[in-house]
């Protein structure tokens, strides 16, 4: 029987996203991003990155098409104008 009761905490949220951290059962905090359907989740090490980067991500413009876009590691996520700007409060929130 598994008795791992996991210790999350939730970091920022807002209406569609969230993030969240969680203690491993060996100890280790990862972090989570939840952006709708979308779960990318991140060692701490990346998790630091993502933090360091936070100005340069809401300083980002669209692309041609009006979308924006996201890359983490092996993932892009495409928001349009209405999801980037919750986007970006979920962001300013982590501050």
């Amino acid at each position: 029987m598994n008795d791992y009761d996991p210790n999350t905490k939730t970091l920022a949220e807002t209406e569609n996203f969230i993030a969240w951290s969680v203690v491993e059962p060996d100890g280790e905090t990862t972090y989570s991003l939840q952006l709708e359907r979308a779960t990318i989740h991140f060692y701490a090490e990346e998790w630091d990155e993502l933090l360091a980067s936070i100005s340069e991500l809401i300083a980002a413009k669209p692309n041609e098409e009006g979308m924006y876009v996201v890359s983490f590691d092996n993932v892009d996520v495409w928001m349009d104008k209405s999801d980037w700007s919750e986007f970006k409060q979920l962001l300013n929130a982590l501050r």
